[in-house]
């Protein structure tokens, strides 16, 4: 009957995380519908964004399975283990990449080889100090979700005054940090929880 249960709330989680994915996207590709882009760039920023979505939304399905299998059954499946594990490294690899994507606009302005190189340089310096983040909570996932939630945080102070009222800009900038720290700060927390393999001994907490 316990077993049933959590699987019922697994399921319903996924139904509303995959319901919230579905209206934010779409309220997004409306959005970009109305700048009367070219259809090749309208797709690709769906498909960027989408990719942005699944992150934050896989992320939240995956911490709030997390915290149902710890309240219910004080240890966590496996295969939950490895997602909270993986989730978040590959979220912030994502959120990355994105973020690199905003130093693409130094080309086209009319600088010389070397002004390129120097802006791309510095438009990058986000993109390397989240790479910098990734390093250090791959191996210490604690230290790693408070530097990510702090640079979610620094994200905000330093580029907030230029989103406006835009609530898509909070959304895909500050959404996968604040995820993916809290992904990092949940498999410190509930690691001992996770259900050994069959050939390794349970951890005690």
């Amino acid at each position: 009957m316990k077993l049933l249960r959590r699987e019922s709330l697994a399921w319903l989680s996924r139904i509303v995380f995959g319901v919230l994915f579905l209206l934010v996207l779409g309220a997004l590709m409306w959005e970009f519908s109305q700048r009367g882009d070219p259809g090749y760039l309208m797709l690709l920023n769906s498909l960027i964004v989408a990719l942005l979505l699944v992150v934050l939304f896989v992320a939240a399905d995956v911490l709030a399975e997390a915290l149902e299998q710890h309240l219910m059954m004080r240890h966590i499946s496996r295969r939950l283990g490895a997602l909270m594990r993986w989730t978040p490294r590959i979220g912030m690899m994502v959120f990355a990449f994105f973020i690199s994507l905003f130093a693409l606009d130094i080309f086209g302005q009319g600088y010389s080889l070397w002004e390129t190189i120097v802006g791309l340089t510095m438009h990058l310096i986000p993109t390397f100090a989240l790479l910098a983040v990734l390093a250090v909570a791959w191996r210490w996932p604690l230290v790693g979700g408070i530097t990510t939630l702090l640079a979610a945080g620094v994200f905000l102070l330093r580029f907030g005054a230029n989103w406006g009222g835009e609530w898509t800009t909070y959304l895909l900038i500050l959404g996968p940090p604040i995820m993916v720290g809290l992904m990092f700060l949940a498999d410190w927390w509930l690691r001992a929880e996770v259900e050994p393999t069959p050939d390794m001994p349970a951890t005690s907490a």
